[in-house]
């Protein structure tokens, strides 16, 4: 461990930061500080790991991360394995028990396309999401899932390539990979639906971005159709209540409808 470093840390901590994630310079680069938390457990999960277990659906199983320095040094693991799958990923710089700290991997895509959502930017958003869901169907091809694939969690450096952050959860530990990969995909596709809410060809456009580099024929894609003939009653349910649902729930409708026009069409 480099003395120097953690002293730094330390002390910058001990300031009262006011952040659980911090930016320092160190060695003339921009590194994080990503502080452990207590664990996420809710009740919420209960019923989630319950739900999984009724329907038989692996991919609604929880993912929450352990928290602590159990959470720390499996984040840690995470960054290892995929760094040595040729995954863009943060370098390691320290690992101790109450933080990690790790180097810079590029801007946020979300930041990215909200730079872009203007009046001619059109094309560099839609060129954005394509290298975003480019980049995913590349992470699930080389045989792992990211576990919370939103647009914050994904980076892109000024070369084009597409990179991850953001590793508390691990779902390869709690469910077959294919599931994994499928909540993936439910998860990106729900992430440009909430961020770009007025732009439904976009969600059209990412969603199939991500099948035409994956394949239609990606094995992540037969427990994603599964689940989406499962949830058709309850988005039956909901739909004629739309004007009264919260945003979540609202951006869920509009993904799940994108998902299951195209997979049905797929089958033909």
């Amino acid at each position: 461990m480099n003395e120097q470093l953690h002293a730094l840390v330390e002390h910058t901590i001990a300031k009262g930061v006011g952040a659980r994630v911090f930016a320092l310079r160190w060695q003339n680069r921009r590194i994080w500080i990503k502080q452990a938390v207590a664990s996420k457990q809710k009740g919420w999960h209960r019923l989630q790991r319950l739900l999984a277990t009724i329907t038989g659906i692996a991919m609604l199983r929880p993912t929450v991360s352990p928290g602590g320095k159990t959470g720390l040094a499996s984040e840690a693991s995470i960054l290892r394995k995929l760094s040595d799958k040729d995954i863009l990923v943060p370098d390691l710089v320290c690992v101790t028990e109450n933080w990690i700290a790790i180097g810079d991997n590029g801007a946020i895509v979300q930041t990215r396309i909200e730079e872009n959502i203007h009046p001619g930017g059109n094309e560099a958003v839609a060129k954005l999401i394509e290298t975003a869901a480019q980049g995913l169907a590349k992470l699930h091809q080389a045989g792992v899932a990211h576990g919370a694939p939103l647009l914050r969690n994904m980076t892109i450096r000024d070369d084009g390539k597409i990179g991850f952050i953001d590793f508390e959860e691990d779902p390869n530990a709690r469910m077959p990979l294919v599931d994994a990969q499928a909540r993936d995909v439910l998860l990106f596709v729900f992430s440009i639906q909430r961020e770009l809410k007025k732009r439904p060809e976009l969600l059209r456009f990412g969603w199939h971005a991500y099948v035409t580099a994956a394949g239609f024929d990606a094995p992540q894609l037969k427990p994603l159709r599964k689940v989406v003939g499962v949830l058709r009653p309850v988005y039956l349910m909901l739909r004629p209540f739309r004007r009264w649902l919260g945003t979540d729930a609202l951006n869920g409708l509009l993904a799940y409808r994108t998902l299951r026009k195209s997979l049905k069409h797929a089958r033909r």
